[in-house]
């Protein structure tokens, strides 16, 4: 009986002393949340953000042609001698390109040379003898047989001494094109040949530019209209973009095609030729609004791009977000912020997330 009563006891103890350490013989006091002060900030520059209307504007692949255009050929065959330009030089009118070898020309002209002089001779005396049977004639000491046949061999004699001789001549004009001269000024675009390349009749063999260039593009039809006379346009040439002008537009649209073509004058200073590919960007009509910040703005966390987003109490929030295209020192949001929200611009690395900003300057 002693031992319950102790053990009884005991288990008192530790039941009171339990409820102790538990606070049932304290006050309670109603919970409460806990404000912390939120780190300040100073120094930075708050702009408030506006969708602005971007016009979208589309590349076109154009072709580069000259004010004029000479594709140089040969009349003759032979070999190449002499080369005396490459891509790219300025020529004058009159200038030697190129010689091909008239070796075999000059040897066929002095060949008919040599017959020309034989056939005339043979021409002379088939003549004499004729005119001496022409004299029998009135006589009867020759047959109309005779005088006949000596006729027709003076007179086929004649004839291959004309024809022998037309045959010089030309010859002779083609050895003119045994040198291949300039036909005005301009500027070599194509030199598809060189030294000891065999041509024939029809080989190309040298094309000439006279400047000024121009780009020719054909848009499509949903844009006729849009393009005017004197309209500046940009142009992505040889890597750099340049302005062009537009000279000429086709007054209307090709049924087929349904494209409509445009003349872009290029400036003086671009190193072109005939058939290099170009790009034009033309305005499309299509439009859109967009969200442009500054790329200062912009917080780059490895892969991540985020921006400080100041909330009405001014706190500051890190906010991920995807970016576009860059427009100079300005960066297209995708998405990510809405309009009328406000970031900081400027002092980006001195912001931290759930910090208050003092001092705002900006908008």
């Amino acid at each position: 009986m002693k031992s319950v009563i102790k053990w009884g006891g005991f288990t008192g103890v530790m039941a009171l002393t339990v409820a102790w350490l538990g606070g049932v013989f304290h006050p309670k006091v109603a919970p409460a949340e806990v404000h912390e002060t939120p780190q300040k900030v100073s120094g930075l520059k708050v702009q408030t953000v506006k969708a602005e209307e971007k016009v979208v504007t589309s590349k076109f692949a154009g072709t580069v042609v000259a004010q004029d255009s000479a594709r140089i050929s040969t009349r003759i065959a032979g070999f190449v001698e002499k080369v005396l330009v490459d891509v790219g030089d300025k020529v004058k009118k009159g200038q030697l390109l190129m010689v091909i070898d008239p070796k075999d020309l000059i040897a066929q002209r002095e060949s008919l040379k040599h017959q020309i002089e034989a056939t005339k001779a043979q021409a002379w005396a088939a003549k004499r003898t004729y005119e001496r049977l022409l004299a029998l004639k009135d006589i009867g000491g020759v047959t109309e047989q005779q005088l006949d046949m000596a006729k027709a061999q003076y007179e086929a004699l004649e004839n291959a001494v004309k024809s022998l001789t037309s045959a010089l001549k030309t010859i002779e004009n083609n050895l003119r094109y045994a040198k291949i001269k300039a036909p005005f000024d301009g500027v070599v675009s194509l030199r598809p040949v060189n030294e000891g390349d065999f041509v024939g009749p029809g080989s190309l063999l040298v094309v000439i530019d006279k400047p000024p260039y121009e780009a020719v593009v054909y848009l499509p039809e949903r844009l006729f209209g849009r393009i005017k006379v004197g309209q500046t346009l940009k142009v992505e040439v040889n890597g750099k973009t340049v302005e062009g002008k537009v000279k000429t537009v086709s007054p209307s649209v090709d049924p087929m095609s349904r494209t409509f073509m445009v003349k872009v004058s290029l400036p003086e200073n671009c190193k072109l030729g005939s058939g290099k590919s170009v790009y034009i960007e033309v305005p499309d009509i299509r439009s859109e609004k967009t969200i442009l910040i500054p790329k200062k703005a912009v917080f780059k966390w490895g892969d991540f791009t985020a921006v400080y987003v100041v909330d009405k109490q001014g706190i500051l929030h890190l906010r991920f977000v995807r970016l576009g295209l860059t427009y100079g020192d300005k960066v297209e949001v995708l998405s990510g912020l809405r309009d009328g929200e406000k970031i900081v611009t400027e002092g980006v690395k001195k912001a931290c997330d759930g910090c208050a900003v003092s001092n705002i300057n900006g908008g």
